[in-house]
């Protein structure tokens, strides 16, 4: 699942695709122009009973690994 914003009408949208075809064309829904880009799509998970939004993209240089951060052992 990907999602994608136009970049004529502003809508944004959620799209079921492979892998391989997530940067092809895409048609959008609501206006049908093609000027479309993919969005930076978000997820949520739990752990210890608690909500975490969590970037589907890594960070570098100042982002944090889970034995640093609220994932990690509690001390």
């Amino acid at each position: 699942m990907y999602e994608y914003s136009c970049l004529d009408c502003t809508h944004q949208f959620e799209q079921l695709r492979p892998m391989n075809a997530a940067d092809q064309n895409i048609v959008c829904p609501f206006c049908q122009s093609t000027h479309v880009q993919r969005r930076l799509s978000l997820f949520a998970t739990h752990s210890r009973g608690e909500a975490a939004t969590t970037s589907t993209t890594s960070t570098s240089g100042g982002g944090c690994s889970c034995s640093a951060c609220s994932c990690g052992p509690r001390s």
